[in-house]
């Protein structure tokens, strides 16, 4: 296959390296080792990559007690570490099911593996490419009861596999770009009893399929540009059964497309800005039976539009930066009764701002940072009917903020790093009913925390 498709596949494996060794926002890892990365809810506990400074970067697990974080097992002896990332839940906790992950032992290179929670219980799966190279799968989904994800077995390039959890039952299960060439299946969206994905099968470009979990059942749902050319779907979101995605045909620009499965239910929504520039949509969220996100029509700027389930109507929900500026709606986030998103409407800059759906009630919930200076929220979280988030604070930096939707109830929840430095709070992830998140303390040390549900902080040792 292509030099530039296993890279890019590489990059895909190796996204917690990435994030650990290139720690973004600025952050610093603990000495001699790096900060936690890809956290996984797994039943009662938190399973995540770690390194700390003696067996390189391993599978770490934590637990909602608050007892200190433990190694659970050195795949990889040495400093050399095994790199897992990926973590995809296959099943029930605790009821034979397993969290599944990419890793290198150091024998087989990196290959796909599954845990229970356990030493015990942590395994390789299957070594799809024998031997010290790299199978490489990524892209992991779930359906119907088996593991489906992309691969290079050393023969076929990256192709559809499928796997339900030992090496017997892990199987190429459709060769769609014959050949070492590969088809690179990637951004796996389940709809029903269907997965739908983007491949190129080397004859129509990158285009829209769809699998039921065999090879029968594993087509091209529909050449959206057609001949060789890609549409290049991305962005795929299901709202109420019905996919919505984001592809250029060869004639309008990348605008919004919906589709049931089908040839004949696979259509252009709407051509929002006429012509080759289109409408580019970006942050697609399904909320309350519809489709919202960030669109420019050529005449409004990047704002916020609404779409129904049905993929029929469009409307722009709220001009936030009134005629052809950009308020540019980022990182929408539902949470209680409202969706949240950041915008800037030309006189606050970017700040916190929510929508019940409608334009009268589209606003900007506070101005964190007064005036045209921004506090530019980002990492939005639910928790439960309030939302968590990263905002910049004028004296203490991008530290952890809460808000209820009001401007009264929304305010900085813990200054982490003191002082003026930031703790970039982020990947909140839930356990029962703890939330653990990873975040830089005192001296910038990147840690991981727990939110209590008293409300208590609390840096994990």
């Amino acid at each position: 296959m292509s030099r530039r498709a296993r890279l890019l596949a590489a990059g895909v494996v190796l996204a917690a390296a990435a994030i650990l060794l290139g720690r973004p926002l600025g952050a610093q890892p603990a000495p001699g080792g790096t900060a936690p990365a890809a956290p996984a809810a797994f039943g009662p506990a938190l399973l995540f990559a770690m390194n700390d400074g003696r067996s390189g970067l391993e599978l770490w697990r934590a637990d909602a007690g608050g007892a200190p974080p433990r190694q659970l097992l050195d795949i990889r002896p040495g400093p050399a570490g095994s790199y897992p990332s990926g973590f995809t839940l296959l099943g029930e906790p605790g009821a034979g099911g397993a969290l599944y992950f990419t890793a290198n032992d150091g024998q087989h290179g990196l290959e796909l593996w599954r845990t229970d929670g356990t030493p015990a219980g942590t395994r390789q799966v299957a070594d799809i490419q024998p031997g010290a190279a790299d199978g490489l799968p990524n892209h992991l989904a779930v359906l119907g009861g088996q593991l489906l994800f992309s691969a290079d077995d050393g023969q076929h390039g990256f192709e559809l596999w499928a796997s339900r959890g030992d090496a017997a039952s892990t199987r190429l299960l459709a060769d769609l770009h014959p050949g070492p060439g590969g088809s690179s299946p990637r951004l796996f969206t389940a709809v029903g009893d269907q997965l739908f994905f983007v491949a190129d099968d080397g004859r129509h470009g990158a285009e829209l399929w769809v699998t039921d979990g065999t090879r029968e059942g594993t087509r091209l749902v529909k050449d959206i540009r057609p001949g060789p050319e890609a549409a290049h779907p991305q962005q795929l979101v299901v709202v109420d059964g019905r996919l919505f995605f984001v592809a250029d045909d060869g004639r309008h620009g990348g605008e919004l497309w919906t589709s049931d499965g089908t040839a004949a239910g696979t259509r252009l929504v709407a051509d929002q800005r006429p012509g080759a520039t289109g409408a580019n949509p970006r942050y697609l969220t399904a909320w309350r039976g519809a489709l919202y996100f960030a669109a420019d029509d050529g005449q409004h700027g990047t704002e916020l539009w609404r779409c129904d389930g049905e993929g029929r109507q469009l409307q722009l929900v709220a001009d936030i930066a009134p005629g052809p500026a950009h308020a540019v709606p980022s990182f929408l986030t539902p949470a209680g009764d409202l969706l949240y998103f950041s915008a800037n409407d030309g006189l606050h800059g970017s700040e916190l701002w929510a929508t019940d759906g409608t334009r009268g009630g589209t606003r900007m919930v506070a101005d964190l940072v007064p005036g045209p200076s921004p506090s530019a929220p980002n990492r939005l979280w639910a928790h439960g009917r309030q939302l968590l988030f990263a905002a910049l604070h004028p004296d203490k930096g991008y530290e952890l903020h809460i808000s209820d939707g009001t401007a009264e109830g929304t305010r900085l929840l813990a200054d982490l790093n003191p002082g003026t430095g930031s703790s970039y709070p982020h990947d909140f992830t839930r356990v029962g009913d703890t939330v653990f998140f990873i975040a830089d303390g005192a001296e910038g040390l990147t840690r991981l925390w727990t939110l209590a549900p008293d409300g208590r902080i609390t840096a994990l040792p």
